[in-house]
């Protein structure tokens, strides 16, 4: 493959990453909104969500970091 195809592929992958963390976080903020409108305990969903959130945004944010670093350093090799 060539290697502009490659960076564009991986470049999508990225980008559906970040769709998904920011969906999940919609999702779960969502979720908490609707609990809090019903009068429905909040605990669990929103110990849930918080976990939820964190983990994706903290995945995103390494595979950017490393997708970012690894490009960086092969322009500079």
């Amino acid at each position: 493959m060539k290697e502009k195809t490659v960076y564009y592929i991986q470049l999508l992958t990225l980008s559906f990453n970040w769709i998904l963390a920011i969906s999940v976080t919609t999702w779960f903020v969502n979720l908490v909104v609707i609990s809090n409108q019903v009068k429905d305990q909040q605990t669990a969903s929103l110990y849930i969500s918080v976990f939820a959130i964190t983990v994706f945004w903290i995945l995103a944010g390494v595979l950017s970091y490393v997708f970012f670093s690894l490009h960086k350093h092969a322009h500079e090799a």
